[in-house]
């Protein structure tokens, strides 16, 4: 696959703004935690929308409320499509559930290594687009994942503490054949919440593209220590990136589920790959 360059891209995706720097020792000697990213598998983004009555939105911290798409400038196209031909849905809120998959991870506790390359830690953030009291907007965390404990721990120790869920990431090919006996080739990415199941297959849609600058995300989420909020950001440095093609299947009953399952729309990409970069939680 050929790696067309684009002089002067900075790719960067910045959901909401923090003042506070990314320095790992900085931020450990005000209680958060950075983790230092190397070998980026795969980092892409789900958009959808949620519905003002989804349960998941009655967790957000006090004094947030969502806003509807319609009052969200920058919009991303493919929800912007939705409800210019669908007015109904331009009180549904904005979300991104974007994951993380790298080959290591490492904090001034301990390293963690894909050595045989079969299973990538994942890191993941669910936000929706909300207000604060001063009517400022935010990527507000309504879920955070990862795929092993040691980054659950490691959350709820930094700072104020936020709440990661553990989850469980496989990768590979997608088993069977096709219509034609044809073996598939497409690649998967599952993960797996208690009894609820995301399955990404698909393939890359055209050629890759090299990346010059950052890609980046930050959230606030409720604290569980204190009063206020805690807030977190994943800033990468990603060698490579290109559309995605294919399908994203949600199974399982709760809220979760129900709220992806609802939206109209869940636009996958572009998928980011290669390189290094951080994850800060907190302070």
């Amino acid at each position: 696959m050929r790696h067309r360059v684009l002089p002067g891209l900075l790719a960067v995706i910045a959901f909401a703004a923090l003042a506070h720097p990314l320095a790992g020792q900085s931020d450990e000697s005000r209680g958060g935690a950075t983790w230092e990213v190397q070998g980026l598998s795969r980092s892409f983004c789900v958009q959808l929308l949620l519905a003002p009555s989804a349960e998941a939105l009655q967790s957000l911290p006090a004094g947030y409320r969502p806003l509807p798409a319609s009052r969200v400038g920058d919009l991303h196209l493919s929800l912007r499509d939705v409800i210019q031909s669908q007015p109904e849905f331009a009180s549904w809120s904005p979300s991104r559930l974007c994951f993380d998959a790298v080959d290591s991870l490492r904090t001034t506790q301990f390293t963690l290594t894909n050595r045989k390359g079969k299973r990538p830690y994942l890191f993941a953030t669910w936000t929706v687009s909300a207000a604060d009291s001063a009517g400022v907007p935010h990527e507000v965390a309504l879920d955070l994942l990862a795929s092993t404990s040691r980054l659950v721990r490691s959350a709820r120790l930094a700072g104020q503490g936020q709440e990661v869920h553990e989850v469980r990431l496989t990768v590979g090919v997608v088993p069977g054949e096709d219509e034609d006996g044809i073996r598939r080739t497409d690649r998967r990415f599952e993960v797996k919440l208690g009894k609820t199941r995301l399955t990404w297959d698909g393939h890359p849609a055209g050629d890759s593209t090299v990346v010059q600058g950052t890609v980046e995300r930050s959230w606030v989420a409720r604290a569980v220590r204190g009063e206020g909020v805690a807030t977190g950001r994943v800033s990468l440095k990603p060698a490579f990136s290109r559309a995605m093609a294919g399908s994203l299947k949600i199974d399982g009953k709760n809220d979760f589920a129900k709220a992806l399952k609802a939206s109209p729309t869940r636009f996958a990409g572009p998928e980011y790959f290669g390189g290094s970069g951080t994850i800060t939680i907190g302070p």
